[in-house]
């Protein structure tokens, strides 16, 4: 198996270099991206950008795309996501964004209601072809 960590496109990114999380921005393995721990930073800083979760979950595609497009794929190759909310009162805020960036063939998905990290309202993880 062929394992290549993709280095963060944007240094905002970089949430290793950041803030000491033990995390890679994304890693292709065996013909797919797995992505991880995206959350809605701004991409050229890193500075938190906390808001309502139309808001970040906005910023949030916009880094997956740039990240996904880095390492040669697309927010179309995506096939699985799974996506965090603090409350599962927004779950369908988060579907209106949703299907404006995966509305073509949507990925298989998991959604879990849970407390995230840094006071953040969503996060996504998600696995793309190569």
């Amino acid at each position: 198996m062929t394992r290549d960590v993709i280095s963060a496109p944007a240094p905002g990114l970089d949430l290793r270099e950041l803030y000491g999380y033990q995390q890679s921005v994304a890693i292709r393995a065996n013909g797919l991206i797995f992505v991880s721990g995206i959350v809605a930073v701004d991409p050229e800083t890193g500075e938190r950008l906390h808001g309502s979760v139309t808001n970040e979950t906005h910023r949030i595609f916009q880094n997956l795309k740039l990240v996904l497009e880095s390492a040669g794929s697309s927010l179309d190759q995506i096939v699985q996501v799974h996506a965090y909310i603090y409350d599962r009162i927004e779950y369908d805020v988060l579907n209106r964004v949703y299907e404006k960036y995966l509305s073509h063939l949507p990925p298989a998905r998991t959604v879990w209601s849970v407390q995230i990290e840094s006071g953040f309202k969503v996060q996504l993880d998600a696995v793309a072809v190569a």
